[in-house]
This record gives C-alpha cells, sequence and structure tokens, in this order.
C-alpha cells in the first residue's frame, strides 16, 4: 500500500476464544495485523441458509496472515442500453469466493497497548458484492495514522445473505447477514482486549450498503450492548421490508431458478445456480434490492420504530451525506439515475412528486429523508447525542474529479487515505482528509467531534444544525425534503 512500514518483521500471537492466531507486526512502527480469523462458520449440518454458529475450537497456532474468502459476488445491475451485467469493481480479484466466508481481521498500532479504541467497519458493494478487503478501501489506515483498532469483515451477501424462505420451505432462513454481522461483534466484544482494543469502547461505520447494516443493527434487540457508538456514511434504517414482501421476493427468485415445484432444492443445487437466478431477476428489473425483514424474530419491528421506542440506547450517532449523492450513478451507467429510482420502491405518490428529475429524487428520498428520519428520530428518543455532516470536496485524484459536487462514496477518498502517505493527492484533499477522519477518531473516543477548529454542534430537533466538510468547514441550518403533509399543503 506504500505506507512506509519498510522494516524488520516479526511474528506476533494472540489468544482468542477459540484457539491462538499467528500474526504479523512491523518494526519499529509496532503496527500489526491478523488476517482471516474465523469467528464463525456456516454449520455443515444446516448448510446453505442456516444461521451462522461459532467455529469449532482449534488447537495449534492458526495463521492468519492472509485476506479469509469473501461472500460469493453477484453484479449490481443490468445495463439494458448495452444488455451487459455490470458490476462496479467492489471485488478484490484475488480473494476466494465461498459461502461460508466469517471471517476478520483486526489492525492495531501496537498490541502491547490496552484499552485503544475499537472501529468496526462495514463494507459498501449494494449488499450483493464487496469484502472487507476491497481494492482501494483500507480502513486499517486509521490505526495506523490515529492509534485505534480497526475490525474488518465479511459476511454473506445478495441472496446467500438474505433470501428469506421461512414461509416457503419451513426453515429459520431470516437476516443471515445480519446474523452474521451480530456474531462478528460478538467476537469483537469477547476477543478484542487481546488484541489491544476496548471492548466497552466500540464505534461501527460504513458506508453505502456497510452504513445500511448498520441502520438495521441500531432497530436489533440482539444489538444491545455491542456497541456503544456508530457512524453511517451514506446510509439510514430504511433497507427492511415486510415477512409478506420478502416472501413474494423469494417466490420470484425461486422462479428464475426454476425451483418453484421444488423450493427445497434450492439447499443443494450449485451456487453457479443461484448466480443465474439473480442475473434473471437482474434483466426483468434492471436492479435487484437485497433487504432485511421485519421477520419478527431477529427484527422484532422496523428499524426506525424500534429506535423511536428506546432501541440503541444510549449509543451516539455520526450520520453523514455527500453533496451531490445522485450524481455516481450516470456516471457509472447510461440511465442510472433512471435505473436507481425506478428500483428504489418508492410509494407512486412520492415519486411523482418528482416526475423525470431521478436526480433529484435520488438525493431527496433515498439519502437526505432516510438521514433526516433517522437523526429526528434518535434525538427525539432523548438518549445519545447526534452530529450531522455534509462532505462537499471533490478529490483531485478521484476518477470523477470533473464533478462539480461530492458524488455518493466520494468521502472514502477522505475516510480512508493514508495520511502517512497520501501519494497524488493535493494538499487540499490531505487538508479535508484530516477533517473527515479527525472528526471520526474524535467521535469513536467518545469526544464532540471537532473539524478544522469548528466544533459540532449536537444535532437536536429544533435547530438542525450540520458541519459542511470541506477544506474551510463551516456550521450551517440543514435543509431537508418537504415531509408528505407539507409537499401535499404546496400542491
Amino acid at each position: 500500500m506504500g505506507n512506509g512500514l519498510e522494516g524488520q518483521k516479526v511474528p506476533v500471537v494472540r489468544t482468542t476464544a477459540a484457539g491462538k492466531v499467528g500474526g504479523v507486526q512491523h518494526r519499529p512502527s509496532g503496527f500489526a495485523l491478523w488476517r482471516g480469523i474465523p469467528y464463525g462458520t456456516v454449520p455443515p449440518d444446516g448448510g446453505r441458509f442456516a444461521g451462522p454458529v461459532r467455529p469449532e475450537p482449534w488447537d495449534r497456532v492458526r495463521p492468519a496472515l492472509r485476506h479469509g474468502s469473501m461472500s460469493w459476488q453477484l453484479p449490481p445491475v443490468h445495463d439494458r442500453a448495452s444488455g451487459t451485467l455490470r458490476d462496479f469493481g467492489f471485488a478484490h480479484a484475488a480473494v476466494p469466493e465461498h459461502e461460508d466466508c466469517l471471517n476478520l481481521s483486526v489492525y492495531t498500532p501496537d498490541p502491547g497497548r490496552a484499552r485503544l479504541p475499537v472501529l468496526v467497519w462495514f463494507h459498501p458493494g449494494m449488499q450483493v458484492a464487496g469484502s472487507g478487503s476491497m481494492p482501494g478501501r483500507h480502513p486499517e489506515v486509521l490505526s495506523r495514522n490515529h492509534g485505534v483498532v480497526v475490525v474488518t469483515m465479511n459476511f454473506r451477501l445478495g441472496c446467500w445473505g438474505h433470501l428469506f424462505l421461512d414461509d416457503l420451505v419451513g426453515r429459520d432462513t431470516a437476516n443471515l447477514r445480519l446474523r452474521d454481522q451480530l456474531l462478528a461483534l460478538a467476537w469483537v466484544k469477547e476477543n478484542i482486549a487481546a488484541f489491544g482494543g476496548d471492548d466497552t469502547d466500540v464505534t461501527l461505520f460504513g458506508e453505502s450498503a456497510g452504513a445500511h447494516n448498520i441502520g438495521s443493527l441500531l432497530g436489533c434487540r440482539a444489538a444491545d450492548g455491542l456497541f456503544e457508538r456508530a457512524a453511517l456514511y451514506s446510509g439510514g434504517c430504511e433497507n427492511v421490508v415486510s415477512r409478506d414482501a420478502a416472501t413474494g421476493f423469494a417466490r420470484e427468485f425461486l422462479e428464475c431458478a426454476g425451483l418453484v415445484d421444488d423450493p427445497a432444492r434450492v439447499f443443494s443445487v450449485p451456487n453457479v445456480h443461484l448466480k443465474v437466478a439473480h442475473e434473471r431477476l437482474l434483466r426483468r428489473h434492471e436492479i435487484v434490492h437485497y433487504r432485511d425483514v421485519v421477520d419478527g424474530v431477529h427484527l422484532s419491528r422496523p428499524p426506525i420504530e424500534a429506535i423511536g421506542a428506546g432501541a440503541a440506547g444510549r449509543v451516539d450517532l455520526l450520520v453523514s451525506n455527500t453533496a451531490n449523492e445522485a450524481g455516481l450513478w450516470d456516471r457509472l451507467m447510461p440511465g442510472g439515475a433512471r435505473v436507481m429510482a425506478r428500483g428504489a420502491g418508492a410509494g407512486a405518490a412520492r415519486t411523482a412528486r418528482y416526475g423525470t428529475d431521478h436526480e433529484r429524487f435520488i438525493n431527496a428520498e433515498l439519502f437526505l429523508r432516510p438521514s433526516h428520519d433517522l437523526l429526528r428520530t434518535k434525538a427525539a428518543s432523548g438518549s445519545g447525542r447526534c452530529w450531522y455532516q455534509v462532505y462537499d470536496h471533490v478529490p483531485s485524484n478521484h476518477s470523477f474529479a470533473d464533478a462539480d459536487r461530492a458524488l455518493h462514496g466520494m468521502d472514502l477518498a477522505s475516510l480512508l487515505l493514508d495520511l502517512s502517505a497520501p501519494g497524488a493527492a493535493s494538499e487540499a484533499d490531505v487538508t479535508v482528509a484530516r477533517h473527515v477522519q479527525g472528526a471520526l477518531v474524535d467521535f469513536a473516543r467518545g469526544r464532540c467531534p471537532s473539524t478544522g477548529g469548528v466544533p459540532w454542534p449536537v444535532y437536536d430537533g429544533a435547530a438542525e444544525k450540520l458541519v459542511r466538510i470541506c477544506r474551510e468547514p463551516r456550521v450551517e441550518t440543514a435543509e431537508w425534503p418537504l415531509d408528505d403533509d407539507h409537499a401535499a399543503a404546496g400542491r
């Protein structure tokens, strides 16, 4: 990664609840890493679509030097203009894909230290692709540059992590990705002290699909006590559907797989069979959204309702959007904004409000409204503090550096920039990266974020202040989409 870690590498062993793992430490920096540690497994007797279980203990030191397997990867969209299935470079080509992909990696600035803040990364990828070792996204730089422990993880994606078959085959298959992540967070609580982390000081942070994952965890009672803070970049709590809707989606998936007459075969067909079913769905709908299901067990109610009723208790929140989330999609493929808007599943009245202005619809309804709902609901619950930022910088070394405003995902160029080796980043890029990273690390340490000498105002439902992240950060009043009552009154 060009990060200046040259020098002696020495083995370093730590003991987990399942056994010893052997990583490597760089000297003289002290930075150490362990990769591919199993936090769970797909049970051999249950097989596919079974809930995760803890790994079998091992006796000898288990090598932890390579990235573990990632979930099977799926293309996120179908481009009807070209007739091709598109992916967006989420996968690490050197990492194998596997159904049993429940592993994590730990990075620490010095394993000899103790009670360091812990940051747990949730990767993007539209719920169908990506991993904790995605190309160009290296959250471990926060460990090396800011004295925190960073954990990245892999979990089941796409149909393997989301297909709800309970009402079709009579097995508990609900919310497997969510349950994988719960098990990973339990691993962190039980084991991170051995790696220098503080198990009472855990912050979740994720972008896009990863932020949506955190949004669901905020409303999940089983997550109580597993983390103290959560930073959501471009995502909220709305990536859920009802039990009936999830069953309807599963039925259509089985139809595309040719398994309607014998749905139990979905547990035994080759994985390529499931990939083909996904691709057939894409050809029908252009985009396929895999969502969590309010099944009454793992998610007892929609997360935003659970938060309003007191879920997530004293958890502090940092919520973030980019200045123009929607501007990315037409750059990724012709008509991309239309595809995203069409696949959103918003109500007809709300969609009609925007006509063919797909970018305005995406910004308002898919990003700003979920952020507002989360902030407003959490602030009204009376527990935990909230802060809101808008990232408004276009990095000079980004592939879309000609954009007028920051697009969806551009904030990662700052959030995950290696400040010890910034490469082609400009002086302005480095300045903004310091702002973004400093705010997150302040937050992770339990402090009020401060950016460029500007202390952040705590968000409340009356003042609704935000911090605009640019070369010279400033405090502003948030502007939100009209709610349905106000929009109706204006028509």
